[in-house]
């Protein structure tokens, strides 16, 4: 049986970007939850893309750096658990089978949007390797393979896409998600490519993130460089 923790109130944690009058990608936003599955506990982070119009679309997530500094793996349940090898952040390899405590909720996993599992259109760059690492590899990346079925648009009442989840087992411990890349998007179909903090220079601004959140907030512990830099094609 899945129970959702209860989530921290209104904006829980946006980082915020110098931006134009566009439609243009604003910054990182983030859910800092915790979850019951199977009678254990989980302490989630799901990340997005944020954006300022409803026809933006997120393309490509690349030359990302992604760590935990509670100092243990991302936990995965996955079909590679479920065969007793190591889990995969393919979100192709998400499964949902609730009674043996294997659903997305408690995966970690990288996406474009769209929902996890065999049909979604996310791949792994081949920078991404292995699949399987404990963390995601420096200067990881991931993309949508088939663009034109908009997997990777943002959600138009929140101007949102999703780009991953990052999971620990249990919630005693604290422990925080360090998040930084860079990011390839549109503003729809035949619209050029634009990218943010593409500026030869590695992955964008960095930020850290609790796990855990207080009731009706969420701690930002570190914040650096905020203002990106947007190159179009």
């Amino acid at each position: 049986m899945l129970r959702k923790g209860a989530l921290a109130a209104g904006l829980m944690g946006t980082v915020c970007l110098a931006g134009t009058a566009s439609a243009d990608f604003t910054g990182w936003f983030f859910d800092s939850y915790t979850v019951t599955v199977g009678g254990a506990q989980y302490a989630v982070i799901d990340v997005y893309g944020q954006f300022n119009g409803t026809t933006d679309t997120v393309l490509s997530v690349f030359n990302s750096n992604i760590s935990n500094s509670g100092g243990v793996a991302f936990k995965h349940n996955d079909s590679g658990t479920l065969g007793g090898q190591p889990g995969s952040w393919a979100v192709t390899a998400c499964l949902d089978i609730p009674a043996i405590g294997i659903v997305p909720t408690n995966d970690s996993f990288v996406t474009i949007g769209g929902t996890p599992g065999a049909t979604n259109t996310t791949s792994l760059d081949p920078s991404f390797t292995p699949s399987n690492a404990a963390v995601p590899p420096a200067n990881a990346g991931w993309f949508n393979s088939s663009p034109p079925n908009l997997q990777g648009r943002v959600n138009p009442a929140t101007q949102r896409t999703w780009v991953g989840r990052f999971v620990k087992t249990g919630i005693s411990t604290a422990a925080t998600l360090n998040f930084a890349a860079n990011l390839g998007y549109n503003q729809g179909a035949g619209t050029p490519s634009q990218f943010a903090f593409n500026n030869g220079q590695g992955s964008g601004p960095t930020f850290t993130v609790s796990y855990v959140p207080a009731p009706g907030a969420i701690a930002l512990l570190g914040l650096a460089g905020l203002a990106g830099r947007r190159r179009r094609n």
